[in-house]
Order: structure tokens, then C-alpha cells, then sequence
């Protein structure tokens, strides 16, 4: 295993163990649903600010340093967690959460620098792979040990997160290394002004089709995903009488199809059909999981959408970052990863903030009926942006 996937499986474990019974221990804290929804995208919230500075200094410094110095505050944050016994505690204990989870586009971008452009989409596969097993086995380890028979021992949950994270840290130090040379150092004298080179942002860059179409692609996507998964503890609660345990086991569902998805499916059909195809058939999945919430909804039919919803986020998302990474220049992949994921961000924290509301205020299924409209729109966008380039290299290979 790549030593930049098994920092972030190891890590992410942490997170896993955590996050289906985040809105539980936000409930027994008492918590409103908003309230809920807006805890679980706090630390959401600290990587809109933090990622797009990451990458960039990431460029200019290396990968290596910053990955280290944003897991390092990991264990704190879990311990806060632990030790929780306010709301105003839960909220700090996630946002001090959100600047380590900001290291992952800069390992993302770790990866790029190490893989050519025709695994690129390998590359990418294999860490959000990453994020798949962390959420089989982090939900495994607390259904089945850290939160107790009773499903509610929050701090033992807490306390495994916390040593997870100082693992993740230690392997970081340990084996990663640099893969490219940091950016030269024009502003290494007098970086201290706000004219610092290493820290200015290529707005104009961004308006390029190839790069602010994916970006764009991506959040919607997101968007949908995230007003789901936020609100499924209170939905499942209230249409299934389901547990914290029975809410990992479904993100045990999700994470297995989209495992699955990324280290067979991927390799096998974007090399035949391309990323852009690929990407396509991920949101019309996520169509059907979103549908099935609403007109089959029962154990087994939530199992099938969790899958669906899983193998589909994790598919898109690496199959658009690819064609955004191959799309960027070099010399600013840490900076576009960055500036992507603090896109993605911004839809996971307005996203689950749409599905607290919309789930409170309008019905329970208003979540996933908005969802499916939104993976349509983008499966549209997917169509409209790449269907010309798909074309132009097909005409280009049958002349050749």
C-alpha cells in the first residue's frame, strides 16, 4: 500500500469510528436537528478556510511538512470530543477536527505529482479508497466494541478516534517523503507583505471550462451526498426506528459498494470508456439511491441505496478530480486540489444545513427528492462539458 494511502486509511479510521454517532451524542447534549446539522459540518467549515491555503503553501514548501503539521492536531480535537459536555465543547472538539481533515487534498496532490496522467484516475481511486475501508472499519470497530452494547458510550468512541490519530501522525513522519521539488522561492525574501508570490491565488485560472466545470460538477454532487448523509440518523430514526448501530451499519453498506467501485470497477472501466463516461453512469447511480429512499423505503431498500449512493459519490469524485488534476498545471496541482476541496466544503456544510431544514420543515423525503434533481443537473453539466471532448478523441483515434 502506497505510504500517502495507508496515512489517510489509518487516519480516516478515526473519523469512521466517530461520525455515525456524532449526531446522537449531539442529541443527548440537546441538540436541535439544525443544531445536529451544523455540528457535523463545523469542521467542514474550518477546510473551506484552510485547504486553499494548504495546497498553496503546499507548492511552495512541499507536501510532506504540511501533511504533518495538519494531522498533528487530530488527537486534540478527538480528545476535546471525549470529554465533551456542552454543545459550545462539541462544536470546538470539530472545528479544531477541520484542520486536519484540510491534509487531504494535499495528499491528494501528493498523489498527482506521483502518478502519470493515464493513472491519474488510479491515483485518485486509491485515496478515496481510502475514505471507503475508513468507513467499514471505523463504523465496524464502534458498532462492535467502542460504543458499547448500548450503542451510546460516545467518549470510548472519542478515545479510539484519538489513537487512530496519533498512528496516522507517526506514520506520516515515518514514511512519506517528497515527490517533486517545492515551487523556487521567488518570495523567499519579503514574504512577510501581502504581495508574497506563494500565497496569491490564480483566480484567473479557475475560469478556465476544464477546471471550474469539474469543480462546479463536483459540488453539486457533493451537495446531494451530504444533505443525505447529515440527515440520516433522523431520518432513519424517525421512518425505520433505527439506532447509532444500525446508521454505521448503513455507512458500512455505503463504503463496501464504493471499495468496491474504486479498486475494480474504476481500473476496469476507465480504461475502456474514459473518465467522463464513468463518471456519467456514477450519477445516474446516485439518481436510483436517492429515489429508493423515497418510494421503497425499508432496511433492505436503504441498504441497496447506501450502496448506491457510496460505489456513486466515491466513482464521480475520483474520476472529475482526475480530469481536474490532468486539466491543472503542475506547478499549481496542490492549489487546484486545495481550492476543490474547499469547494467540495462549501457543499457539505450548506448541503447537510438544506437536509436538516428540508427534513424538519418540508417532509421526509424532501433530502433525497432534492438530491436526485441535483445529481440530474449534474449529470447534465457532465454531458454538455466532455461530450465534445469525447468526440474529438474518437475522431482523433479512428484517423490514426
Amino acid at each position: 500500500m502506497p505510504a500517502p494511502i495507508a496515512v489517510t486509511l489509518v487516519y480516516l479510521i478515526g473519523l469512521g469510528i466517530v461520525y455515525p454517532a456524532l449526531p446522537f451524542q449531539a442529541l443527548a447534549l440537546g441538540a436541535s436537528p439544525v443544531q445536529v446539522s451544523m455540528i457535523l459540518v463545523t469542521d467542514t467549515a474550518m477546510i473551506l478556510l484552510l485547504a486553499p491555503l494548504l495546497g498553496r503553501l503546499s507548492d511552495r514548501f512541499g507536501r510532506r511538512g504540511v501533511i504533518c503539521l495538519a494531522l498533528a492536531t487530530a488527537p486534540f480535537a478527538y480528545l476535546m470530543m471525549a470529554y465533551a459536555d456542552s454543545l459550545l465543547m462539541l462544536f470546538a472538539a470539530r472545528a479544531l477536527a477541520g484542520v486536519s481533515n484540510a491534509a487531504v487534498p494535499v495528499i491528494q496532490a501528493l498523489m498527482a505529482d506521483s502518478t502519470s496522467l493515464k493513472r491519474r484516475v488510479n491515483g485518485m481511486a486509491n485515496v478515496n479508497s481510502a475514505f471507503a475501508a475508513a468507513f467499514i472499519l471505523g463504523p465496524l470497530l464502534s458498532r462492535g466494541w467502542l460504543l458499547g452494547p448500548d450503542g451510546d458510550d460516545y467518549q470510548a468512541g472519542a478515545l479510539g478516534a484519538a489513537g487512530f490519530a496519533v498512528l496516522a501522525v507517526v506514520l506520516a513522519v515515518v514514511l512519506l517523503r517528497e515527490v517533486r521539488l517545492p515551487a523556487p522561492g521567488r518570495a523567499a525574501t519579503g514574504a512577510a507583505g501581502p504581495s508574497a508570490g506563494y500565497l496569491k491565488m490564480p483566480v484567473r485560472l479557475f475560469l478556465a471550462p476544464l477546471l471550474l466545470g469539474p469543480i462546479v460538477i463536483m459540488a453539486v454532487l457533493a451537495f446531494a451526498y451530504a444533505s443525505m448523509e447529515a440527515t440520516l440518523g433522523l431520518w432513519s430514526e424517525r421512518v425505520l426506528d433505527w439506532r447509532a448501530s444500525d446508521v454505521a451499519l448503513g455507512f458500512m453498506c455505503a463504503g463496501g459498494a464504493a471499495l468496491f467501485s474504486l479498486w475494480v470497477l474504476i481500473p476496469l472501466l476507465c480504461r475502456r470508456v474514459g473518465e467522463e463516461a464513468v463518471a456519467a453512469a456514477s450519477s445516474v447511480a446516485m439518481v436510483a439511491g436517492m429515489l429508493l429512499f423515497v418510494f421503497w423505503p425499508g432496511d433492505t431498500a436503504v441498504a441497496v441505496a447506501m450502496m448506491l449512493l457510496g460505489a456513486g459519490i466515491a466513482t464521480g469524485l475520483s474520476c472529475l478530480q482526475a480530469l481536474l488534476s490532468k486539466a491543472a498545471p503542475a506547478s499549481v496541482q496542490g492549489t487546484v486540489m486545495g481550492v476543490n476541496h474547499a469547494v467540495l466544503s462549501m457543499a457539505r456544510i450548506v448541503g447537510p444545513i438544506w437536509g436538516g431544514f428540508a427534513l424538519g420543515s418540508l417532509g421526509t423525503h424532501w433530502p433525497h427528492l432534492s438530491g436526485a434533481a441535483l445529481c440530474l443537473v449534474a449529470l447534465t453539466a457532465l454531458v454538455l462539458l466532455y461530450r465534445p471532448r469525447v468526440r474529438a478523441r474518437q475522431r482523433q483515434t479512428s484517423l490514426s
